[in-house]
């Protein structure tokens, strides 16, 4: 085992060891991690997000980076665990996640079994690792919340609510079996080239587990994001220099109105709705309230979901605008301002599970620092002050401010090695 960091802090979660097995490019690594902050230096591809990935994996219970589970296992292995010890509101516990291949039943088959351990207690679900282990994860694939499409910001507040309230994964794996069922159901029907009575009944009895599930998660995601956004707006603020004001809105997908009732339904273009359906007019409204608009809009695309077999209504469809100064980030924002905006939703999110869980997470910077100037920098540190625990990757220590390496503890990284580096 490496040589721990130095004194513990107070009020912060701390991970302090993290042991790999045939994770990655890793093939059998123990590492203890510094009570403040860690830097994993190397070169590119030699493993360092590997490490990150690893801490993040037995915290959310998946993988960011990986197309499929099997890419997490060692080349040639026949399994992989990682496990992470850590100490939460001053008790230890520990987390490991086990992947195995399996001997398939047909040729070509692949088959994977899982394990979970939470403090010793064995699960095959990874929902059972979340809650635990709080992660707040910030790398340079980030910029997608800006420069992807709507999936990214959907997938982004709904990883915050998970780890707010873990039950929401409940209502997510619902939603997403309606939808499964529902696109099944709309192909069956456009295949046959008409609809049946039966097939009435069934999709008016989708539709309204639709809207049910649907309307908790937009419920969820609007509570969330009102919450997070004028922590972000305050960040915003400070790095402009109060020359930007940063607005967010939640907003449903759905056709234009048709101004010829004659038209075929469903040649148009899907726009978002008008701002009066938007998070400011439903954020006081009931689950209820929000079920009823889901299923109108449910009727009025029935249609065009049919013809084009999928469910085009619904928090599987929706997206987060974010303005600065009144105009789509997305669109105009500069790459200066797009780093910015990212890091003060960051920073939102770190100050938002800060709260939830009563102590600081632990924060992963993913080989970001390169990327932002000293002034953000500067707000990066002050927000996250002495008390929280936070790994950095990092290609070379050039440039980072002498104050973030006081008292850190500093690693190689290299080929799958890690090894202790003394300054």
């Amino acid at each position: 085992m490496l040589e721990s960091g130095p004194k513990t802090l107070q009020n912060a979660m701390q991970v302090k060891t993290v042991t790999l097995s045939n994770f990655r490019n890793y093939p059998d690594v123990n590492v203890s991690v510094g009570s403040g902050k860690t830097f994993l230096i190397g070169e590119n591809a030699q493993g360092k997000s590997n490490f990150l990935e690893a801490v993040e994996l037995v915290s959310t219970g998946r993988s960011a980076r990986a197309s499929q589970d099997s890419e997490l296992i060692r080349w040639g292995e026949p399994q992989l665990s990682v496990q992470v010890i850590f100490e939460r509101m001053g008790v230890e516990e520990s987390v490991e996640y086990r992947l195995a291949r399996q001997t398939a039943a047909r040729p070509g088959q692949r088959l994977l079994s899982r394990q979970i351990l939470v403090n010793g207690v064995s699960y095959s679900f990874v929902k059972a690792l979340l809650g635990h282990l709080i992660t707040v994860s910030f790398q340079v694939d980030d910029l997608n919340l800006l420069r992807g499409g709507p999936k990214y910001r959907r997938d982004w507040i709904d990883g915050v609510i998970l780890r707010v309230r873990p039950t929401f994964l409940d209502v997510l794996q619902s939603f997403a079996k309606v939808i499964s069922q529902r696109n099944r159901l709309l192909k069956t029907i456009c295949e046959a080239k008409r609809v049946t009575v039966s097939d009435q009944d069934q999709l008016l009895a989708w539709d309204k587990q639709l809207a049910r599930f649907g309307s908790q998660i937009i419920k969820e995601r609007m509570r969330l994001l009102s919450e997070l956004l004028p922590r972000a707006q305050e960040n915003q603020s400070h790095l402009s220099g109060r020359r930007e004001s940063l607005q967010a809105d939640y907003y449903f997908k759905a056709p234009e109105p048709k101004e010829d009732d004659s038209r075929e339904y469903g040649n148009g273009v899907a726009e978002d709705l008008p701002p009066a359906s938007s998070m400011s007019a439903l954020l006081e409204a009931e689950e209820q309230e929000v079920a009823q608009i889901l299923m109108r809009l449910l009727k009025e695309r029935r249609r065009e979901e049919i013809a084009r077999k999928q469910s085009l209504v619904g928090p599987h469809r929706d997206d987060i605008s974010l303005t600065l100064n009144d105009s789509s980030a997305v669109t105009f924002a500069s790459q200066g301002q797009q780093r910015s905006l990212v890091l003060s939703l960051k920073l939102a999110e770190l100050e938002r599970l800060t709260e939830s869980c009563g102590e600081s997470p632990v924060l992963l910077l993913d080989d970001v620092m390169a990327e932002l100037d000293a002034g953000r920098q500067r707000l990066l540190m002050s927000a996250v002050g002495d008390n929280t625990q936070t790994i950095i990757t990092t290609t070379h220590l050039a440039g980072f401010e002498p104050s973030w390496l006081e008292g850190a503890t500093i690693y190689s990284v290299a080929a799958g090695a890690i090894e202790k580096v003394t300054l």
